[in-house]
């Protein structure tokens, strides 16, 4: 066990007795988030979207609750509820639970949708129409599928480029005993952790974990980092109007988690809200955008720092110059005392306010946990490598990555 002092919690880590991981961040006090993570996301799809539609069918009905609505009763009856989510690199199922008193109720739950599913052929009918009209919905909407263009060139020539839901026709395509072949290869003890966070002792999480009967499986490993591919750098997906929704993005190839976190004040300073660089340059001194923000993903074998933002289209491409002329200004002079100050303070107490939910505990460790098991490391970790972060650090990581040939440009428009 190890104590979270600043946020009063404590980190525990064990092993189930089929060899699975379970990370527990305990907060006395607080409801249940229990979250099974598979390393198993549409990177492994033959067909796309296979893994987003086994997703869907794992929650669709059970030997013990034959329907959705039936599952939805008896948990919500407890004031709890339950979830599911697929992305690159991860299938995700999550349980929440208010009172530890009502614990099986969650874990009966999640033993009968990882082991109990029914795959109905009707059932199976009706969550294709709901996945095509989900993906119709996505399509429909260009600021949400612009992340869809960006990782599919991003990630060129790899299999997270997958995506996640698919194509009308695979989705048409996939078969129940994709489905199975699917579920039997990946969901497996040797592709599980358990995340979780709330008031429980660990000894009874382990006790009624240990409980699902998890297949076996080898546990995976990851020899070397996806390969950063440039045969194409700019995607465009037509959409009617004056409008343009853009991500530009870099690959990232951090060695380090101190790298890690130098990013992540890069991001901060960048676009990390209403004081940032970008914000400051685009829309309060040029009017050009309403908003623009930045993020950063770092997985098991791959990351990208991302820059978000929409305008009209005559304004676009002076938006990305001025981005570009900003990064160019980075380079030539690094980043201020003050600016460095200010950004590490507001990233350590930001924390504070971000993690007050304990799905946010599980939100904000599951990668670390998951892929990271070894070493993970913990909020506490962040903020203390955050805080002795040097000017020099930070000016590493902008020589590194921020020049115009590093980035990729995906945009959603009539341009």
């Amino acid at each position: 066990m190890k104590l979270i002092s600043k946020f009063g919690v404590e980190f525990h880590k064990a092993t189930l007795k089929n060899g699975v991981n379970v990370f527990l961040f305990r907060r006395i006090g607080m409801p249940i988030f229990l979250r099974a993570v598979f390393f198993s996301g549409s990177r492994f799809d033959t067909i796309p979207g296979t893994a987003h539609f086994l997703e869907h069918m794992l929650f669709a009905g059970t030997e013990k609750f034959p329907s959705k609505n039936l599952m939805a009763e008896y948990i919500q009856k407890v004031g709890g509820d339950f979830s599911a989510a697929t992305d690159a690199d991860s299938l995700r199922f999550n349980i929440e639970i208010p009172e530890v008193a009502d614990i099986n109720v969650g874990i009966d739950l999640l033993n009968e949708c990882l082991n109990k599913s029914l795959f109905n052929p009707k059932t199976i009918e009706n969550e294709r129409g709901a996945i095509l009209s989900e993906l119709s919905g996505k399509k429909a909407n260009p600021k949400a599928y612009v992340w869809d263009v960006s990782r599919r060139i991003t990630m060129q020539e790899t299999p997270s480029g997958n995506t996640n839901l698919g194509t009308e026709d695979s989705i048409k395509s996939i078969k129940l005993d994709d489905l199975i072949d699917f579920k039997m290869t990946f969901l497996h003890a040797g592709n599980l952790s358990f995340v979780v966070s709330g008031d429980i002792d660990m000894g009874l999480l382990m006790d009624k974990l240990d409980s699902i009967a998890i297949p076996v499986g080898e546990p995976f490993s990851i020899s070397e980092k996806l390969p950063i591919v440039k045969n194409v750098t700019q995607a465009i997906e037509k959409y009617s109007g004056s409008n343009i929704n853009s991500v530009i993005a870099c690959r990232t190839n951090v060695v380090d988690y101190k790298e890690y976190c130098a990013l992540q004040v890069l991001n901060s300073i960048l676009a990390g809200g209403r004081g940032a660089r970008l914000a400051t340059i685009l829309r309060y001194q040029n009017g050009l955008v309403y908003s623009v923000s930045g993020s950063l993903f770092n997985g098991p074998d791959w990351g990208a720092l991302n820059v978000e933002f929409a305008c009209v289209k005559e304004h676009f491409n002076r938006v990305l110059d001025l981005i570009f002329s900003e990064f160019d200004k980075l380079n030539q002079n690094g980043i201020l005392e003050t600016e460095l100050e200010n950004t590490k303070s507001r990233l350590a107490k930001g924390m504070i306010r971000s993690t007050q939910t304990s799905q946010s505990w599980v939100d904000l460790h599951q990668i670390q946990c998951a892929f990271y098991s070894n070493d993970p490391k913990t909020v506490e970790d962040y903020i203390n490598t955050i805080q002795a972060l040097t000017i020099s650090d930070i000016n590493e990581v902008v020589q590194k990555y921020l020049k115009k040939e590093n980035f990729y440009t995906a945009i959603c428009g009539d341009l």
